[in-house]
């Protein structure tokens, strides 16, 4: 039978009942005293409580005004970019082939290759992107991936990436075109 996950305080006072307590001591490196631990679990028994040894479950949170990630509105909104068939081929390899520090290390005619089209084809799909700030090049053969596209909304890696860019990033704002109407054309 699999032991539960929560244990009553009660049975961890009878467990600790049938082991000699050790001798009272003062808190040890900030750290209270077996007897003192003992009291506590005594104390919570007597209200009923129970204890557990799992990590407190943190409430659901997101930032901002809206509940959607940055990659999510844009991903809803990619259409507005009026992006080409490569450009989007190529973001889409960057979005599965950057690391944690959101970099892709590649080359145009390697792209190429890999496409089946020519480097410039590829070159000028890389300043699409580059001028909705998609991507830019940080060095010869290496690429950054905008962060708030590439990675899932609020997880570590993004936040801890997104403070260590912050300037940069306020240099590289992505911002979605608005549609004009048919009839102002």
């Amino acid at each position: 039978m699999a032991q539960p996950l929560r244990r009553s305080a009660e049975a961890l006072v009878e467990a600790s009942r049938l082991a000699p307590a050790p001798p009272p001591s003062d808190a040890v490196n900030g750290m209270e005293s077996a007897r003192d631990l003992l009291k506590r679990f005594e104390k919570l028994a007597k209200k009923g409580g129970t204890f557990s040894t799992n990590p407190e479950v943190k409430p659901y949170v997101f930032y901002g005004t809206q509940h959607l990630s940055m990659a999510q509105v844009i991903e809803d909104n990619l259409w507005k970019f009026d992006l080409s068939t490569m450009s989007r081929n190529v973001l889409d390899h960057l979005k599965t082939h950057h690391d944690d520090q959101a970099l892709v290390e590649m080359t145009q005619s390697s792209l190429a290759a890999k496409f089946g089209c020519s480097q410039s084809k590829v070159s000028r799909a890389i300043s699409q992107l580059s001028r909705h700030n998609f991507t830019w090049k940080e060095r010869r053969g290496v690429y950054r991936v905008h962060p708030l596209y590439a990675y899932r909304w609020g997880s570590v890696k993004q936040r801890r990436l997104v403070k260590s860019l912050e300037k940069v990033l306020l240099e590289h704002e992505i911002v979605i075109p608005t549609v004009r109407n048919e009839a102002t054309r």
